[in-house]
């Protein structure tokens, strides 16, 4: 129940964050969404690691942005950029940047490499589904 609740406010930050970037309500309302399946992804995969989870669910972000644009004939990065949001590892680079203010350096140093990877993990998640929908998309051109 915990995890829907979560997801439930994912979907409301990204949606938001879609709105402040003067996307129209209805494609707010589908990156509202999409950051709600992206964070139900997320939060249900955490078992398996924070960049494991983190991947996928920008795969899977990714995925269900670029068919739900090429379903409405939109371009893909309000829906995904909006989706993605939640999942960006801010607090984690703050926490970090916190540890090497107060001379933890060793715990600022952790956190500041999870902080690229868990980015990392953000990029090739998206990277992998912007190439695999690509191919997909060219081949069912071609039919």
């Amino acid at each position: 129940m915990n995890i829907i609740i979560n997801s439930i406010i994912a979907g409301v930050a990204s949606g938001s964050f879609t709105i402040l970037y003067n996307a129209r309500f209805s494609d707010a309302l589908i990156a509202g969404a999409i950051g709600a399946l992206g964070w139900f992804v997320n939060s249900t995969l955490n078992g398996y690691g924070m960049l494991t989870a983190t991947l996928i669910s920008a795969f899977t972000i990714g995925i269900v942005g670029r068919v739900i644009s090429r379903v409405r004939h939109m371009p893909s990065q309000p829906l995904i950029v909006g989706g993605i949001v939640v999942l960006v590892p801010g607090f984690m680079a703050f926490k970090a940047m916190n540890a090497f203010v107060v001379g933890k350096n060793t715990e600022g140093t952790t956190l500041m490499l999870n902080t690229f990877l868990t980015a990392a993990a953000i990029g090739t998640g998206l990277i992998v589904a912007v190439a695999i929908t690509a191919i997909i998309f060219k081949i069912r051109i071609r039919r």
